[in-house]
Parts: structure tokens; sequence; C-alpha cells
């Protein structure tokens, strides 16, 4: 190894030491999840893999100091829909959450210690909501109670006795209750198998009567028009705003005197898929909304005059902002992130000035000499579309390749499928980045950040459009320069294993190696063994069963692992109820047994993602050691071996 210019050494891609060790990249890194604002104190949950995964609660002082509130024992995370969200609620001082162990919800006091509000039983309660004129919450309740699929239903929970009367249940699923400023009407959001809450919802109004039951009824937007309405939120003239997709992108629509109009169609989408409770895209702030605006998967912050529909950029750094945002007047309360800074919660003024930095979880920041900036791709792909793509180049201020080589890739597919990747900083990114790797991370057609046209492009096409984006996103790489086309993986979870494994399967001269988290092996088995959210997911992306089961079997990898060639490590959560474990195990099966390098990872106690960090850093370690082996690259020292199958 010679020295390079500026004091950097010569040394292949793939085989530099990097100061990003597998505990910085994952495992030590918390993240946060929900934020609730209440009477100017932020509370918000932070998801903490070395503490076993606890979601613990946090308050943050107004003098910038984060007090913890719950012990050891106690995690605010809900399960309801298995995806969760919406498990904390902030009120008057009191906190009230979802506990994680027994789904009950459990009440904080101030000078008392946390005690559960809710009865034992089969129950999983989110996204509550405060009725103080009644003395109770409104929430919603899944119950698995009975045979079959979970019911779910809004319901009130009496402040002293605990006592759960249930105030509507008439769909298949419920989210989002809203109560009027003057506790006299609840908005919520409904929707009835085959539909996804991104594909055709209804959005109900309903007036309540005095011992607070609902009275009357009002279909404001019907699932019968086709629209996704979401994220309905009420303002203090008892004006009512929500989401649609009506005008091909997410926009922001007002429900007022029994009319409902367009507020403002913007360039972009206000909105995101709701895989999880309490989103947030945007917040009341008096006269204005405050809303995350999303183009081409990238993130803004801007403000919407309500009378006038007129739109105004906020100036911030950030490329990335979840879907947690809250208002206060004066300023936006984001969790976001950019090019050269992790997520971090931040407030941001409306009217002009620098965003503050409101709370970064522990673990999460990256040296900014680390940062590798994604740039933006477009390629051709399949039936003359367009797919698009982050790609991120080695960075690493210590070293430089050899003249002519070129990076190995690691493809990344996001899961969902309707889910989108953002151009913004990782610790997990980097951590490849600075070893010498190039990462693709592609939005395959059917992601969300594009509009609906784009997000309903893999309807039907399931396991055709996105395989298609992912090969031509490597293949674009490998044919510009950006990539080794000898020395290509591809990486991804859940729907993105599935990628993975189709991949390998029905493009085996694409890939050199595989990484599946999750992923699905054999379509018409999860159709019959996943959970109510998704029980019919496929429908929209594949077509009805048993109709369409030829379908199903030929875009099954299980049913084409004779044609894999390239080697597949496989890492799986031993809980999973989105994608049971059957489904990984059968893959690993097949290939083994075909004779191709293969290994595989159960981690007990964990489900559709790995929460504890020594989980996370093995999963992370396991990749590496494998790609390494697979790609003839030396294994760092401080990387533990991994046991794979087959490998000469």
């Amino acid at each position: 190894m010679s020295e390079a210019g500026e004091g950097r050494r010569i040394a292949s891609y793939g085989a530099w030491d990097s100061a990003i060790a597998p505990g910085d990249a994952v495992g030590a890194a918390r993240s946060v999840a929900d934020i609730e604002l209440d009477n100017g104190v932020v509370w918000l949950t932070e998801l903490r893999p070395d503490a076993a995964g606890q979601a613990q609660i946090v308050r943050l002082r107004p003098d910038g100091v984060a007090e913890d509130v719950l012990p050891a024992q106690l995690s605010a995370r809900t399960r309801a829909h298995e995806y969760g969200g919406g498990a904390l609620l902030a009120d008057k001082g009191i906190v009230y959450f979802t506990n994680d162990s027994d789904q009950r919800i459990w009440r904080d006091a101030p000078g008392a210690k946390p005690q559960p509000l809710t009865p034992e039983g089969p129950w999983r309660y989110a996204d509550m909501v405060a009725d103080p004129a009644r003395g109770r919450l409104i929430a919603v309740r899944e119950d698995h109670s009975g045979e079959g699929e979970a019911k779910n239903a809004l319901v009130a929970i009496d402040l002293a006795s605990g006592a759960v009367r249930e105030l509507w249940g008439h769909s298949d699923f419920v989210a989002a209750p809203r109560l009027s400023p003057d506790g006299g009407r609840l908005a919520w959001i409904a929707w009835d198998h085959p539909n996804m809450p991104w594909d055709a919802t209804t959005l109900h109004i309903a007036t309540l009567d005095a011992g607070g039951a609902i009275a009357r009824t009002y279909d404001v937007c019907p699932a019968s028009e086709g629209f996704a309405v979401n994220q309905p939120v009420w303002a203090e003239d008892g004006s009512l705003y929500y989401l649609s997709d009506e005008p091909g992108d997410w926009s922001l629509y007002r429900w007022r005197a029994g009319t409902r109009e367009l507020v403002a169609h913007l360039d972009g989408e206000i909105g995101s898929p709701q895989w999880n409770f309490r989103t947030r895209s945007y917040d009341i702030a008096g006269n204005r909304a405050v809303t995350i605006l999303t183009k081409e998967s990238v993130d803004s912050l801007v403000t919407i005059d309500l009378a006038t529909g007129t739109a105004r950029p906020v100036a911030t750094p950030f490329s990335a902002i979840a879907p947690r945002l809250l208002a206060d007047g004066r300023s936006a309360i984001v969790l976001a992130a950019s090019a050269d800074q992790g997520f971090a919660l931040w407030r941001c003024p409306l009217d002009g000035g620098k965003p503050v930095l409101a709370h970064r979880p522990a673990g999460a920041a990256v040296s900014a000499a680390y940062a590798s900036r994604p740039h933006a791709l477009a390629f051709p792909t399949g039936g003359g579309a367009t797919a698009h793509a982050f790609y991120y180049p080695p960075l690493n201020p210590r070293f430089a390749a050899p003249e002519g080589e070129h990076p190995p890739l690691i493809v990344t597919v996001h899961g969902g499928p309707t889910a989108g990747a953002k151009p913004m900083l990782t610790a997990w990114r980097s951590y490849w980045t600075s070893r010498g790797f190039a990462i693709l991370d592609v939005n395959y057609r059917g992601s969300t950040g594009f509009g609906r046209a784009y997000r309903k492009a893999l309807d039907l096409r399931w396991g055709e459009a996105d395989i298609e984006d992912v090969v031509a996103g490597a293949r674009y790489c490998a044919a510009s320069g950006l990539a080794d086309g000898a020395r290509m993986a591809v990486y991804g979870g859940s729907a993105g294993g599935y990628v993975v494994l189709a991949a390998l399967a029905f493009h085996p001269d694409v890939f050199k190696a595989g990484v599946n988290l999750f992923g699905i092996s054999d379509l018409e088995a999860l159709a019959a063994d996943t959970h109510k959210f998704e029980a019919h997911y496929t429908d929209t992306l594949i077509g009805r069963l048993p109709e369409a089961k030829a379908i199903y079997r030929a875009r099954s990898p299980l049913y084409a692992a004779d044609a894999i060639r390239a080697p597949l490590l496989t890492l799986q959560g031993l809980d999973d109820k989105a994608v049971p474990p059957s489904q990984s195990q059968a893959i690993y099966d097949a290939v083994k047994a075909k004779g191709i390098p293969t290994a595989y990872l159960a981690f007990a106690g964990e489900g559709h993602g790995f929460r504890k960090a020594e989980n996370q850093i093995r999963s992370l370690t396991a990749t590496h050691y494998f790609l390494a082996r697979v790609f003839g690259l030396d294994v760092p020292a401080d990387i533990p071996p991994l046991a794979i199958d087959n490998l000469a």
C-alpha cells in the first residue's frame, strides 16, 4: 500500500479502513419515533437498541435537557397493525402510552409512578386523543379476542375507571381519530379490504351526543371515489383539513359548512403512506399550514396561506423530513436529516432564522468527513419508463483507489413496496462508503415521493416493474463506470428482500451476491399467512386469489430457486408476523440444496426488523463478512466469522 497525494493511501475499493465501527453504524444509534407537543413542551419516544430495544419516553425541558420518563421494564410501543406508531399522548403534563409487553394503555402523572389504565386482555391500542370535557381518551383498539382476523374499532377509555366502550367499528380498519376544538365532532379515517390506506379511504365526521356517543355520521370523502384521504386536522374555527391524492399528488383540502374544497395543489406532494399511526405531514398554525413538500423524493418545508393557497418555502438544509411534523405558531418542530447530518429533532422558525437543534439521539452523528453525498440518478427501465435512485460514492479522507478501478456496489431496496428512499446521511451507509463500497438506493416504480401515478405503477406488476428497475439501476451504474459490474450485490428487507430474491432468481447474470432480510420467497404462502393489515395487499399488487394463482407462483423466487447462481445471505426475526420465518427457511433450504454458497441467521425475540443492539450489529457484521468473502476481499480483524454453507 503506497501513499497518495494529500496524505491519502492507495488501496483497492472495499479494502479501506474506517473510523466507523459496526457499533457506531448500528446498535448504539438511537432514533426518534412518536413526537407530541403539550403546552409548549416536547415529548418523544426514543428507540434504544442499546437498552434491549426499549422505546423510552423523553421529555425535553425548556432548558434543553432531555429527561427519561419510563423505568427499564416499560416501553412505549404499540403493535397495532404490527407496524405500530401513535403509542404516545401528552396532555396537560400527563403522559399516556401503550406499553409494549402487555399492550395496555398506561398513565404517567407528575410525582407518581406509571400505572396501567386499561384492563388486561387481548387488545392493542394506538393513536390516542384526549376528550377532557368527558374525562376520557378516544383511541384505536385492535381486538384479538376472537377467531379469525382482529377487529378494529374506535373506543372511549374512561380516565377514572379505565372502562373501555366501543364508539364505532363498522370497517376493517380505522385510524386518526381527531376531536374538534369544541368537543362536539369526531373525524377519523376508515378503509376496508382489499384497500390499503394509500389506495382508497373514507373520511368520516360524526356528531357526538351529550354522553359522548356517536349520534350521526357523515361521509366527507367516501372510499368509493377511489382516492386516498388521510391526516385529518381540525382548525380552531371548526374547519377540518385533510390530505387527498385526488389531483394526482397528495394535496391539502378543507371541509367547512358542509363543503369540501382544494386549498393548495403544489409542485410536489404533501403526505406519505400510512404504514404507521399518527403520521403528520402538516400542521395548522393560525392562518397557515406548515407542510412537508416532497418532489422526486426530496423533502422541503413550506407554509401555505389558508385563505389564498399561496405557498412559501421555509429555508432549511434538510432533504428528508419524517412525517412527524408539529407547529406551535412561530416554528415547526421537525425530525429531519440532510446530506451531511443524520436524523435529529429541530425547531425551524417560520418567519426567518436558522433551524435550532432541539434533540439529537445518542450515536446518530457521523463526521462530515465521511458523509458521502447522494447523487440523484434517473435511468431508463422496462416498458420505456424511467426509474430513479440516489447514488452514494465511496468516501474516506484517508484513502484513494488505484486509478481506473471501479468500486463494488451494494444496491439497496426499500420495503413497502410503497416506501421511498431519501437523500440523506445514515451511519449504516457511511459504514460501507467509508470502506470503499458504493451504494445505489433505488426508488423503483411503486415508491412514494413521485406522485400517485408512479406509486400506482406497481399495481398488478409487483415482481416485475420493481425488479426491472433495480436491475436497470445496477446495469446503469456498471455501464457508467460508477460500479464494478463483477462485484455488485443487492440488499433489502421485507418487500425489498423479495426484490433481492427475485432479482437473483429471474436475472441471475446481474448480481454476484444477495442479502435478504425477512423477504418473501413464496407469494401465495404470504397471502395465506400474514397479518390482517396486509392480508389483501397482494390483491392490488398481483391479483386476487385463486384466479391469479399461476401469477403468484410464476413471480415467487422459491419456485425459480434452481436459477439462482449468486451466493445468498438471509437474516430473519423469529417473531416476525408480517413475513413469517418459514419464508426465509424455505429459500435458504432450496439454495443450500443446490450447492450455492448461502447462510441463514435467525434472531430469537425479533420481529419485522431488528430492535436489539446485539442483533443489529450481528446483522451488519455478518453482511460484511459475507460480501468480503464473496467479492474476494480481506475480512477485517474486528469482523467475526460467519458459517457459510457450500463455500469452498
